[in-house]
């Protein structure tokens, strides 16, 4: 049973929170060009767009891909000119490449948006509360609902399968398959619980669609600065 997750969700649920929390300077580093992190941080530029649009402000975002999946002297100084130049947030996502972003954010009191599973425990080693959020693949759950069929005998029902798991539910957030941690990131009163759940039972209707288009990049009404690859 092999199973992939929407990261173009989870990057969009990011992207529109951190918008909404009034952040304008936003960065995107990425591992490697790989179709799952594309989708993180296409995801990412559509949700930062469509809640500029509902605000109606101007959010710059700085991307790039590191080209390799770990932190090292040259992402790190490309990161530190990112934040200097007043980037508020970066959404670091490919293995252990956030370090280079954490330790530039350090030294400036700077914030990341972890990747994958809640990074606040990891992340915020390197200052306390550098974790705004985490776009999250929703293994907890992804485990449960498989344990829980096998254990009914309908293993039947995922054998031989491929399935693109995300969000199915605007009213359970534990049985999502993506999403943000909601015991860590740090809400306001621009931006909700109740907000965020809003935002999934709209995206689980279809009243909220977001591309998983990999091959051209977003269009959006928001300036993106696509900077390719560092390496």
């Amino acid at each position: 049973y092999c199973i992939t997750f929407k990261e173009e969700q989870a990057g969009y649920l990011a992207g529109y929170a951190i918008a909404k929390d009034g952040k304008t300077k936003l960065g995107f580093l990425g591992g490697m060009a790989v179709p799952a992190v594309i989708r993180y941080g296409y995801g990412f530029v559509q949700g930062a767009d469509a809640a500029a649009k509902e605000l109606g402000t101007n959010i710059d975002i700085n991307y790039f891909y590191g080209g390799q999946f770990y932190g090292d002297a040259n992402i790190t100084s490309r990161m530190e000119g990112w934040y200097s130049n007043g980037t508020q947030v970066v959404f670091a996502c490919g293995g252990g490449i956030y370090t280079s972003a954490a330790e530039a954010a350090a030294k400036v009191g700077g914030k990341m948006i972890g990747v994958d599973s809640d990074q606040s425990p990891i992340i915020n080693q390197y200052a306390d509360g550098m974790t705004v959020t985490s776009a999250m693949k929703g293994l907890a759950a992804t485990v449960k609902t498989l344990l829980t069929d096998t254990v009914a005998g309908n293993f039947d029902l995922h054998a031989g399968k491929v399935e693109n798991l995300g969000l199915v539910s605007g009213d359970d957030l534990t049985l999502n398959y993506v999403g943000l941690p909601v015991e860590t990131t740090e809400w306001n009163d621009t931006f909700t619980v109740d907000d965020y759940t809003a935002l999934v039972k709209a995206m689980v209707d279809g009243k909220v669609t977001v591309s998983s288009d990999i091959t051209a990049r977003p269009e959006t009404t928001i300036a993106v600065n696509y900077n390719g690859n560092i390496k």
